[in-house]
């Protein structure tokens, strides 16, 4: 729900940037970079937090399941961690080595699949007299998932090339550095990027309340 909050926050401010261009308002378009820029770090924060809340939510469910019925789970603890983990940290590495962006992109999205699978083994051995099939709400949650990072990434990068072009556009000189009509379809793209994550977070809450309570069904079962 955080998330989501923040994702609507960003689609204002993103929103609000292009009317800032489009009128000219140079000013605020600067203040409004300098909070998107804040924004950007406290969405960075949450999803950290949220990162540790998934492991344990998901570790501690593979620990009740594994108790019940021992040997029923493929894979291991350390291999949920890993994919979780392991995308955060190419990540961070990508901000000092730039050339590590597109294989942590890359990592990134792959990661959904292998998550998307797990889960949906958590959701089946969820309760033990009825094991479900494939749930939809999961393949969902890393359809979209995979939908919306892809996107957001796109959008970023697109962001980036064009403040990088833009700091070095001698026509966009002066008093007009930040105005730009470029920077419309931008703000559109990033508006939809957020619009998407808040998506992702539905569906994501969505799923969770259904696994909590296919599990704690299963875990009443004498």
């Amino acid at each position: 729900m955080t998330t989501i909050l923040l994702d609507l926050a960003n689609i204002t401010q993103w929103q609000a940037l292009r009317a800032d261009v489009r009128d000219l308002t140079i000013g605020a378009a600067t203040d409004r970079l300098a909070q998107l820029s804040a924004l950007g770090w406290v969405d960075t924060l949450v999803a950290w937090g949220t990162t540790v809340v998934w492991i344990v939510m998901l570790l501690r469910i593979r620990g009740n399941i594994e108790l019940r019925t021992p040997g029923k789970i493929q894979w291991k603890k350390e291999t949920l961690v890993a994919l979780f983990v392991v995308p955060v940290v190419l990540g961070l590495a990508s901000a000092v080595l730039p050339i590590l962006f597109l294989p942590a992109t890359l990592v990134g999205l792959a990661t959904h699949i292998p998550l998307m699978i797990m889960v949906n083994e958590l959701w089946r051995l969820g309760h033990p007299r009825r094991p479900g099939p494939t749930s939809v709400l999961v393949i969902t949650w890393g359809v979209v998932g995979i939908l919306g990072e892809a996107f957001l990434t796109a959008a970023s990068r697109w962001w980036y090339v064009e403040m990088f072009d833009l700091s070095f556009d001698s026509a966009a000189g002066g008093d007009h550095e930040l105005v730009s009509t470029d920077f419309i379809p931008v703000s559109n793209a990033m508006s939809v990027a957020y619009l998407l994550d808040a998506a992702f977070c539905v569906v994501a809450i969505l799923m969770v309340w259904r696994l909590a309570v296919k599990h704690n069904e299963g875990l009443r079962t004498p």
